[in-house]
């Protein structure tokens, strides 16, 4: 396997860099090719690769690299050990002790970054050692680790590990949903290539395509036309208003989906609601602003459920044939034909749902359209967090403005008070201490302001 791509020559790259003497560099590129030659299963040459990073791998000391070195090639040897000879499996034991106490020192110090990797370790020792019970919990430990705090690559390989874990058992149903999702999670990581060899290797039956997470992505990023990628990224990008953003996701989704109408959904509080709508007019898109709870008339209820939960993509190239959603009430009476729905995600944080139809044809979302989709919710996730942390800001201050704006009102309305009266008047605080006296109080009690504040009248009558 290879990182060049017909514009860039790795072999003359590489040996640039070791003609620098630049140790970083030589360990970097061979811990990534060790890592890519682990996520596409190609274990001899992950081995090969880290055979080759061990004796430079002190350039990469404490930095994050150096962990993704131990995790690959501790999963590296648990994927070889069956096959291996007894002395192979004896030295593969002995490596994995090792690695195992590193990933517990990591894990103790930091889980969030750490417990993940050591789970699913653990779980791969417990699976070559036969204990399949512990193997399972401990899958399922990594996979809501990783989830829990970003790691979606480690969710991905987790998922794919599990998946064989259980095929290898003959449960092929549940290895199926396991292999479903690490192609999602590959999806979103941006790992195409991985989601195609996915797709050769597991292929799915027809009736599945239509929950495939994105699935019916074909169309490689970089065939896309740029202009209009820049165009689009820089679109959402560039708002940081949140009303304004809406406005531009949504023109800009149905213009380049082909849809005739489409919702955004967006979490509030404990629930989601509906922040948007808009439809294709005679020449434009117009785009209906709203914060309404979400009814079963606006969309398929089951299909915003189902996508809120597992946060995949659902595309039903015609709704109107036999489906997992055709029982909801809107498909029923509405009967849409061709339905997208999307998850807008950053960082295993869902933001919001957007939700597409054409009711004028099948097979409307095409895959180089869906191509364009994923790269704009990918930027919009990021965009609805900015902006709802600007809106965030902008009413603290608000807020900040509107008490001062009081307090000074009060400040006022005690000055003008204590000032114009010749009764002895007071601010107190609830511990009974003074906290201001007006000058005739100042004069009755022969204290100035400065020695009555922090006194109690006990303390000057006692």
């Amino acid at each position: 396997m290879s990182f060049e791509d017909g514009m860039f020559d790795e072999e003359a790259c590489f040996a640039a860099i070791v003609k620098a003497t630049f140790g970083c560099g030589v360990v970097f590129y061979r811990i990534m090719q060790q890592i890519l030659a682990f996520v596409h299963g190609r274990y001899a040459e992950a081995l090969e690769a880290a055979a080759q990073a061990e004796p430079v791998l002190g350039a990469a000391m404490a930095m994050p690299i150096e962990a993704t070195y131990h995790f690959c090639h501790a999963l590296t040897l648990t994927a070889l050990y069956p096959a291996a000879s007894a002395s192979q499996q004896a030295e593969y034991c002995r490596i994995l002790q090792d690695k195992l106490k590193k990933l517990q020192l990591w894990a103790d110090n930091c889980p969030e970054n750490y417990r993940n990797r050591q789970a699913l370790l653990l779980a791969e020792v417990a699976r070559v050692e036969g204990r399949d019970l512990d193997a399972m919990h401990l899958y399922e430990e990594a996979i809501e680790s990783a989830r829990q705090n970003g790691f979606i690559q480690n969710e991905a390989i987790a998922y794919e590990v599990a998946g064989r874990f259980y095929a290898g058992r003959g449960f092929q149903t549940i290895a199926q949903t396991y292999i479903k999702s690490a192609r999602y999670c590959y999806l979103r990581w941006g790992a195409l290539g991985k989601v195609r060899q996915i797709d050769q290797d597991y292929p799915l039956p027809h009736e599945e395509r239509i929950l495939s997470s994105a699935g019916t992505i074909e169309t490689p990023i970089e065939q896309l036309d740029l202009g209009t990628v820049m165009k689009v990224s820089q679109a959402v990008s560039g708002e940081i208003v949140l009303e304004q953003l809406v406005r531009t996701l949504m023109v800009i989704a149905v213009e380049h989906a082909g849809a005739e109408r489409g919702l955004l959904i967006l979490p509030c509080g404990e629930e989601h609601r509906l922040a948007a709508e808009a439809r294709t007019g005679r020449d434009k898109v117009e785009v209906q602003l709203q914060q309404a709870a979400v009814a079963p008339s606006d969309l398929p209820d089951s299909l915003l459920r189902y996508v809120i939960r597992t946060q995949e993509s659902v595309i039903l190239d015609d709704a109107s044939v036999q489906n997992l959603f055709s029982e909801d009430e809107y498909v029923r009476r509405q009967r849409p034909r061709s339905v997208l729905c999307l998850p807008l995600v950053k960082q295993a944080k869902l933001m919001g749902v957007l939700y597409l139809e054409n009711n004028l044809a099948p097979g409307v979302f095409t895959s180089k359209r869906m191509a364009m989709l994923e790269l704009l919710t990918s930027q919009a996730a990021i965009s609805l967090d900015h902006a709802r942390l600007y809106a965030d800001l902008l009413q603290e201050n608000n807020d900040r403005r509107k008490a001062e704006e009081a307090l000074r009102a009060s400040e006022e309305r005690w000055s003008m008070l204590a000032e114009n009266s010749s009764a002895g008047i007071a601010l107190i605080a609830p511990n009974g201490r003074f906290i201001a006296a007006n000058e005739a109080l100042q004069k009755m009690l022969g204290y100035t302001e400065y020695e009555l504040r922090g006194r109690t009248a006990a303390s000057i009558y006692p």
